[in-house]
């Protein structure tokens, strides 16, 4: 089950007809694209930019959520074409129309561009890696390139600066990153976390630059485990834990955001694997009342977060 949104975003047609947007019908197209470009083993990225287009275009500016199909298609190219999959755009734009884009390598178009998709928070720190990339383009004789080159290259910069000089302290290193791996995050959670997280029952997966976001998984077996449940458990035993692991999960991610530091908080995405094994488990209640009671415990999960859940997905 899947947390949906509470506004709805409308793809309009050429005849004038809506359809209601659905990420995992792009998901999928996503994935046929991946799959023909002989790209299997990056496949599983077209989940995170299909939930970058879904955020990116619930959090426009616009009365109504309604974009016809030229501007969807129009994002997911850039997208792609700016996280280094040219070939997926290209399959992608055969069958939308799209064109293919390029950027002057002049320091004004490569600044305006990295500008858009670079959260540097520190002015020196962007204006220095702009630079480094205008410098390399003017090197390889570089005079117009798609915008991916670009940003390949600036990522390049940003992480080698970013570790100069701070490789001892795990915060430091992830200042203003919009991407970070799994180690990296884990090292910076406070001690609760973290013991979740050896204990099994949390995982914090990477942020990517393809769609920057903090994803927790919550397991709850070995939370149960943890606090010794043995079935059957009631909602009244087990939901003061569950607010006492929202606590902690809402703790994870401000320390996230405090080692990060970027301009606006990231999204959350909280996705719980295995509550309906849970539930059959450890309340042996009928179908129709399982699906209830995890949609009530989820919720109970997630009540400290300060900013809400972006994504939550209960299966």
């Amino acid at each position: 089950m899947v947390k949906v949104a509470d506004k709805i975003i409308y793809i309009q047609d050429p005849d004038g007809s809506r359809t209601p947007f659905d990420p995992l019908t792009l998901q999928t197209r996503l994935i046929n694209c991946f799959l023909t470009a002989g790209l299997r083993e990056n496949s599983y990225m077209a989940e995170d930019i299909a939930l970058a287009v879904e955020y990116t275009l619930l959090n426009s500016n616009r009365p109504e959520l309604v974009f016809g199909q030229g501007e969807l298609a129009a994002a997911v190219v850039r997208m792609l074409e700016e996280t280094g999959f040219p070939e997926v755009a290209a399959l992608y734009r055969r069958t939308s129309g799209e064109r293919r884009v390029a950027i002057d390598s002049d320091p004004a178009s490569v600044a305006g561009l990295l500008r858009k998709f670079l959260a540097c928070s520190d002015e020196a720190f962007f204006d220095r890696i702009a630079g480094e990339v205008t410098h390399a383009a003017r090197t390889l004789g570089i005079t117009e390139a798609d915008p991916h080159l670009y940003l390949e290259l600036a990522r390049h910069y940003e992480r080698r600066f970013a570790l100069e000089g701070i490789a001892g302290d795990p915060v430091a290193r992830l200042r203003g990153r919009t991407a970070a791996t799994r180690e990296e995050l884990s090292a910076v959670l406070p001690a609760e976390a973290r013991a979740l997280v050896t204990q099994g029952i949390l995982r914090v997966n990477e942020i990517n630059e393809i769609f920057s976001r903090i994803r927790f998984f919550f397991m709850m077996r070995p939370f149960a485990q943890k606090f010794n449940l043995s079935a059957p458990v009631t909602e009244m035993e087990i939901e003061p834990l569950l607010f006492q692991m929202s606590r902690t999960l809402e703790q994870a991610r401000a320390a996230i955001e405090n080692a990060i530091q970027l301009p606006e908080p990231l999204p959350v995405q909280l996705s719980i694997p295995d509550m309906s094994q849970f539930i059959t488990e450890f309340f042996g209640v009928e179908q129709e009342k399982s699906r209830r009671l995890a949609d009530e415990l989820a919720e109970t999960l997630c009540f400290e977060f300060k900013n809400g859940i972006y994504k939550l997905t209960v299966n």
